[in-house]
């Protein structure tokens, strides 16, 4: 652990820089050379003084060794590429993204969220899949317009438009003819919104839709949590608050609606029971629950709890 931050550090720009020098070394050590030379055959350029051909040669190897420098770093560096070449693009891009970015916080705060994507804004309904396609199809026209217009009436959210868009009659089309493959099992609908819906914004309707087929048989397990000391009273509540997380995320697994796995029945009593013979197990202990009855996805999601010392 001593050295680990050896490992978190990018040693590239330091072999990068140290090149560089080892580069630039060279070129001023050949350009020494050559100036030594020039000045000891007292060479002419352009019918100057030796003295001054000497000079020239000495800048020019400079100006080599800042060429060479660049050149190198442009060719190993891509970030050093685009700093060198782009960078009044780069500048004017992070303008602009800084620009969208005030933008978007100064919309998040002046319009706070009211529905996420996703969640859903009205109680699943079952669609009876014996019944024809255009039927299954005038049904969903007249829960969506049912939903609209329950939620045309909240506060400073758009009103969804009373006839219904192309876009929409499409997708509620196409929805009829899904639904009618899942006969013999009935389809759970749950309304939905389609979108982040922030106030000042517009209402956004969708469905989302589950086959009503058996997901659990009677006396089937559903979720198990281990504790390992049933006698701590905040492993027990916590172990309580992890079993009842595991029944839903097990349920949503198995196909069942979220906003109906949310609310698994179990009653106060049978979780107070389980509390208290969870704190009269010294060790280890596991809580097991169970389904009361054959359960559709549908629900209800009935539950029994039962606690045993764990080996």
């Amino acid at each position: 652990m001593t050295y680990a931050w050896l490992f978190a550090f990018d040693i590239r720009p330091v072999i990068t820089v140290a090149l560089i020098v080892v580069l630039a070394g060279i070129i001023a050590f050949v350009g020494d050379r050559v100036g030594h030379q020039v000045g000891r055959r007292r060479m002419t350029l352009f019918g100057l003084r030796p003295r001054y051909t000497s000079t020239i040669f000495a800048i020019g190897f400079g100006m080599l060794i800042a060429l060479f420098a660049v050149a190198f770093v442009a060719l190993v560096n891509q970030e050093a590429r685009q700093a060198l070449f782009s960078i009044n693009t780069l500048r004017d891009e992070i303008k602009t993204l800084t620009a969208q970015r005030d933008q978007l916080l100064l919309f998040v705060r002046e319009a706070p969220l009211v529905f996420r994507n996703g969640e859903a804004i009205s109680r699943p309904v079952l669609i009876d899949t014996t019944d024809d396609e255009a039927t299954i199809e005038r049904n969903l026209t007249a829960l969506f317009r049912v939903v609209a217009d329950h939620y045309s009436h909240i506060p400073d959210v758009q009103p969804y438009p009373q006839d219904l868009t192309p876009a929409a009659r499409a997708k509620i089309a196409a929805l009829a003819r899904q639904i009618k493959t899942y006969a013999p099992d009935d389809a759970i609908v749950v309304p939905v919104a389609g979108e982040n819906i922030f106030r000042h914004g517009a209402m956004s309707i969708s469905f989302n839709v589950f086959r009503d087929s058996m997901i659990y048989r009677k006396g089937e397990t559903i979720a198990a949590v281990t504790i390992a000391n049933g006698h701590d009273p905040q492993l027990a509540s916590a172990g309580l608050q992890q079993l009842r997380i595991a029944i839903t995320d097990n349920a949503i697994a198995h196909g069942m609606p979220p906003s109906i796995a949310d609310t698994p029945e179990a009653s106060v009593a049978a979780f107070d029971a389980s509390y208290k013979r969870l704190t009269d197990i010294k060790g280890p202990a596991i809580m097991t629950a169970t389904a009361a009855r054959d359960i559709r996805a549908s629900g209800p999601l009935s539950t029994e709890l039962t606690v045993a010392a764990s080996r």
